[in-house]
């Protein structure tokens, strides 16, 4: 959902004091970020409550998830045919799970991490996605120097809806 206005937003707004703004990470936040807002109703609604730190958190998570399922593959792959060759394999892997572990306790264990969202119903699920069609057309509908406004609304109505289901 506005993958390309949010990596607008996040390269002219939070990374405009760097000279050069690394393409990588404003192309991880812009992923992590979209995901993460294209995800909150539903996510909202299953658990009863949101992330709030999941985008910053998902910048360790992401990078070591190709990893892990990775080694994860090979471990499984070499335990079947000499379980000796897989315990590096797993041991690695088993550092990097620590990591990612380590990380979702620390950030979830901070003040504010989450919002509780009781009670989100059906209608507030599709008031918030009809609130995300501009930018989910933003790409098409809008020039490109457009884009950054569109992703600053599209975070702010995130936060409203947030703040009303948080409320009700």
């Amino acid at each position: 959902m506005g993958r390309k206005p949010l990596k607008s937003f996040i390269e002219n707004a939070l990374l405009r004091p760097l000279e050069k703004r690394p393409q990588s990470l404003s192309n991880l936040l812009a992923v992590s970020l979209a995901a993460q807002i294209s995800t909150t109703p539903i996510i909202a609604a299953s658990f009863d409550e949101v992330s709030l730190i999941g985008v910053l958190t998902n910048l360790i998570a992401v990078p070591i998830s190709g990893p892990i399922l990775t080694l994860g593959l090979l471990g499984s792959l070499a335990g079947n045919v000499a379980p000796a060759l897989a315990y590096p394999l797993n041991a690695s892997n088993g550092f990097l799970v620590a990591i990612l572990e380590w990380v979702a306790r620390t950030a979830s264990a901070l003040p504010l991490a989450t919002v509780a969202t009781p009670g989100v119903t059906l209608p507030l699920i599709l008031l918030f996605y009809l609130g995300c069609v501009p930018v989910a057309i933003a790409e098409s509908a809008f020039p490109e120097e457009r884009w950054v406004l569109w992703a600053a609304l599209l975070l702010s109505w995130t936060a409203l809806w947030l703040a009303l289901v948080g409320a009700i």
